[in-house]
């Protein structure tokens, strides 16, 4: 297995032809998964998966974040066994007419065959779709994959993005095939939540990647290869900031080391309830307690 990083419009793979399997891929859903299966089939495992340094709808969009970082993206490439994992230099092939991009394929990445979603779309001003490529590699060469449906309904990045805006932590799950995740270092914060019982981890996240909907969460937290239960809040602390700054404090449950400057991850398991500014740290403390008490007894 090869890993290209910033494959510019100039360069080449070392290879034998192979089946590319090409998209954004952003989160690496369960359509995306079945895509990769299908193309480790096509190609008797002869197949590469060909994505962008920046997602291309997120490089036109500065308000999205990805649903993960580059970090886990190549972590979850490299389980699928492909022979090379190209992240192409958006900036370097968007110039590039769909004509263009073809040839790309086909000469420096040496492209036989593809396995792609039936909506993929490609060149400058995105003109070219799955009929460019059957019209340049021939039909028999271009393998198109329906959509990956749950309960009758398309698994989609869209359809992902709205259940993190809603909080629904499980159905987001089931799309992704996995957990929600993210990894981060401790940062030292106020430290009000120990002046009142609840002292937190302040998680400054590795990267930036798209957040679910502020408020508070049940989590597990992973340190030094322990897990843990925690009680996390997503937000800007109405109660007690006078600023609009995103933080991700986690009280970790039946935990008392000093873990400052470590780095540790977390998965999200549920959402508890919407974030609220309170009318004094008492009712804070009394809604704090609440909230682990409900996570101590469901998890």
């Amino acid at each position: 297995m090869k890993v290209y990083n910033n494959f510019k419009s100039t360069d080449s793979v070392q290879s034998e032809p192979l089946v590319t399997s090409i998209g954004g891929f952003d989160g690496i859903h369960l359509g995306h998964q079945a895509l990769f299966k299908k193309a480790f089939d096509v190609s008797n495992a002869m197949f590469q998966i060909v994505t962008f340094n920046e997602i291309p709808k997120i490089y036109f969009n500065n308000d999205l974040k990805p649903l993960i970082d580059q970090d886990q993206r190549s972590s979850i490439f490299e389980k699928l066994l492909p022979k090379n994992i190209i992240f192409l230099d958006f900036k370097s092939v968007n110039k590039m007419n769909a004509q263009e991009f073809c040839q790309f394929l086909q000469h420096n990445l040496q492209t036989e065959k593809l396995v792609i979603g039936k909506d993929f779309r490609f060149g400058n001003q995105r003109v070219g779709d799955v009929n460019t490529l059957i019209n340049y590699f021939g039909e028999e060469n271009v393998t198109l994959l329906d959509d990956f449906l749950i309960s009758s309904e398309k698994v989609s990045t869209t359809k992902i993005r709205l259940f993190y805006a809603q909080g629904k932590i499980k159905e987001a799950e089931k799309y992704l095939g996995r957990p929600i995740s993210y990894t981060g270092t401790v940062v030292l914060g106020k430290q009000l939540g120990s002046s009142i019982g609840f002292p937190t981890a302040n998680v400054q996240l590795h990267n930036l990647t798209q957040l679910p909907r502020f408020g508070v969460y049940a989590v597990r937290v992973h340190i030094d290869k322990k897990t843990y239960l925690g009680c996390l809040n997503i937000g800007i602390n109405p109660t007690v900031e006078a600023n609009l700054e995103t933080k991700i404090e986690i009280h970790i449950l039946e935990f008392d080391k000093n873990i400052y400057d470590k780095d540790i991850s977390f998965e999200l398991i549920e959402f508890i309830r919407d974030e609220k500014k309170f009318g004094s740290i008492d009712d804070l403390t009394a809604q704090i307690q609440l909230d682990v008490d409900k996570i101590k007894n469901n998890f």
